[in-house]
């Protein structure tokens, strides 16, 4: 493939990335308004029904990556992600015709069980990528998908003021439409070494016997659920450091948002420079970065620090998802890293599944002990990482 036709994929794979995770943060916040809105009046019944229709979607996205990694190894990646696209258009545009609060569950798991973008653009963007680009490549990937964080529930909170939120659907509906168009106007597949891999596809069993891969399971497991963890607990600390009640949603979500930017911009740089530096070295500086900026966070009195520190980590830290596929992408064949990917996605994704659930549990305790928590997390982690050598044979060979 040209060098030319190699860009142009990889810039359809982050715009396909970024338009569907964006298409996504427009609904997932006001999930709980569609539920009363869907008849559910009870406040304990509709803040169950929210967080299990919140929840199934990555949960069954997790179980399921590794399948559709399997399936784009062997058939190629355009006709999986295109399959993908399909359904969400047609899943999103019936959402906004439910009646039942059952039939948005239904619609809920349908997306869950074509939940394939996350780890599929990883695999497509690193493909057509030479081994040393590969951090760049997953770099690119990881700030869309977390830019996307940052700039949906905003543009989604705006239209569902403006439009409401059935039609909001309707709107994610219509732009993962135009990110199916766009992928198969523009994505060029490889060849027959795309097509279909060689070799018989890998299953658990394979991946995990692997040199590296299961500590990389672990760590992916333990960095989403460092990185998701404060959500659930935030308006409840800020209230506690006195934001007033009226300005408690949005000063949630400027924080979020901040730490969000910064974390794309951490995943973009730390992904260029893993070229030239060790991706497990980085990774390491990120896992110590990111304790020394999240156990202050238990501590600050006003929101202005919190604020400051959510920033900080975002810097430090937000590239250690990053750094971890990173790692995978130099660790497996190419010829099933898609499959791989599934895997490594399907940890993260689990990690990020009950990490909400741990840190309201944790909250009873203290409700600001979830920041002590990650901070042990990550020096655990670090420690683990710097004594034992399971990933130290993934350094990317020294630029010419």
């Amino acid at each position: 493939m040209t060098v030319p036709s190699a860009r142009r994929n990889q810039l359809v794979t982050v715009a396909m990335v970024f338009s569907v995770f964006t298409g996504f943060a427009f609904v997932l916040p006001f999930l709980p308004l569609f539920v009363r809105e869907l008849g559910v009046e009870q406040p304990e019944r509709a803040a169950l029904w929210a967080g299990v229709l919140i929840g199934v979607s990555p949960l069954l996205a997790g179980l399921l990556a590794p399948f559709w990694g399997r399936l784009a190894d062997r058939h190629g990646h355009k006709g999986v992600a295109v399959t993908a696209l399909a359904f969400y258009v047609l899943l999103l545009a019936l959402s906004a015709a439910v009646t039942r609060v059952e039939q948005l569950l239904a619609l809920r798991i349908g997306i869950g069980l074509f939940g394939s973008i996350g780890p599929l653009g990883l695999a497509m963007a690193t493909a057509q990528a030479p081994r040393e680009e590969t951090g760049r490549a997953v770099g690119l990937i990881q700030a869309a998908q977390i830019l996307s964080a940052a700039i949906g529930p905003f543009a989604g909170g705006i239209l569902a003021d403006a439009i409401g939120i059935r039609r909001t659907f309707l709107v994610t509906a219509a732009l993962c439409a135009v990110t199916l168009v766009l992928v198969l106007a523009f994505y060029e597949e490889r060849g027959p070494v795309e097509k279909k891999a060689a070799g018989p596809s890998l299953g658990l069993r394979d991946v995990v016997a692997l040199p590296g891969v299961v500590a990389l399971l672990v760590v992916l497991f333990l960095v989403n659920f460092i990185g998701r963890s404060f959500t659930p607990i935030l308006p409840l600390h800020l209230q506690f450091l006195g934001v007033p009640s009226g300005r408690l949603a949005s000063a949630t979500g400027v924080l979020i948002s901040t730490y969000s930017v910064a974390a794309a911009a951490s995943a973009w740089y730390l992904g260029r420079l893993s070229r030239e530096r060790s991706p497990l070295g980085l990774l390491l500086l990120t896992l110590v970065g990111g304790a020394a900026a999240v156990a202050p966070m238990a501590l600050v009195p006003r929101y202005g620090l919190i604020l400051g520190l959510a920033a900080m980590l975002g810097l430090v830290s937000g590239g250690s998802l990053t750094l971890c596929y990173t790692i995978g992408g130099l660790m497996v064949p190419a010829a099933v890293r898609t499959t791989a990917f599934g895997f490594f996605s399907g940890a993260a994704l689990f990690g990020g599944a009950i990490s909400p659930t741990v840190a309201g549990l944790v909250a009873h305790v203290s409700l600001r002990g979830i920041y002590w928590v990650d901070a042990a997390l990550y020096l655990a982690l670090a420690m683990a990482l710097a004594r034992g050598s399971a990933l130290r044979t993934t350094s990317p060979p020294a630029p010419a």
